[in-house]
């Protein structure tokens, strides 16, 4: 029969791993991670870029104030996954999306950039301390159960012959 303290330590973990799990499905099912508008000038005109990076494709909008624009387009590099995982410090330190927007647009001339991260990047962050919490909950249950067997032993080793016979 289990005791109430491992009943509630699985429970917890079993609490915690299904959170994690049903936070990753909701993150999954949305496309629009990171958002980057880009605002920039051409010979003919000035507009902004809109990227919107999904988990493994991306979409990119051109509006222009004036002249035709592109059509939408969209990209998908194999690497897009670990890229949304290291997005903060790819996109901030190696100007990710400007990079992309000069491939995608080659004509225009980057002035500014702002980056938004929409709720399914930051739902990596649950999962990711809903994790961690699991991993403490199970590290404290294999400590109580190593304790409660050095208990179980101590009687043993410190009694004397005698009581250990009969």
């Amino acid at each position: 029969m289990p005791t109430t303290q491992k009943t509630l330590m699985f429970l917890s973990g079993f609490v915690t791993s299904l959170g994690s799990v049903v936070v990753i499905c909701s993150i999954l099912g949305t496309q629009a991670w990171v958002t980057s508008t880009i605002f920039f000038t051409d010979a003919i005109s000035n507009g902004t870029i809109v990227m919107t990076y999904g988990l493994f494709r991306g979409t990119s909008t051109q509006d222009l104030n004036e002249g035709l624009q592109d059509l939408d387009k969209n990209f998908e590099a194999s690497f897009v996954f670990l890229t949304m995982v290291l997005f903060v410090g790819n996109t901030e330190s190696n100007h990710l999306s400007e990079e992309l927007s000069q491939k995608l647009y080659p004509d225009t001339i980057n002035e500014r950039t702002s980056h938004t991260y929409g709720y399914s990047f930051w739902l990596v962050l649950l999962v990711i301390l809903l994790n961690i919490v699991t991993v403490v909950i199970i590290i404290f249950y294999q400590k109580a159960r190593y304790q409660q067997k050095q208990e179980q032993r101590k009687p043993v080793e410190y009694a004397p012959r005698d009581g250990i016979l009969f």
